[in-house]
């Protein structure tokens, strides 16, 4: 059987791996004191989801259909509730 060459050198980077730490012993900046950059504000609308009683809910929905009937264009139960909302009171 041949003999492996440089065997002494594996042997040395070997032993210089073991002994070196994975993770050096002082950072450069500890993790707390990076700062992360601020996230940018919302825009736009959101999804909300609503339980109104069925009184209620007829309301909404016989305004909704006289003003589909008024306006020759659909107008939604959500719309209404918007604009009900809006309102300064």
């Amino acid at each position: 059987m041949k003999k492996p060459k440089d065997v002494e050198e594996l042997a040395g980077r070997i032993a210089e791996a073991a002994a070196t730490p994975l993770i050096p012993a002082s950072p450069a900046q500890p993790p707390a004191a990076q700062k992360r950059p601020a996230k940018p504000k919302k825009q736009g609308s959101l999804s909300v989801f609503l339980r109104v009683p069925h009184d209620l809910h007829e309301r909404l929905e016989n305004e909704a259909i006289a003003r589909t009937k008024r306006t020759g264009r659909g107008v939604t139960i959500q719309q209404i509730i918007l604009e009900k909302a809006a309102r300064p009171e």
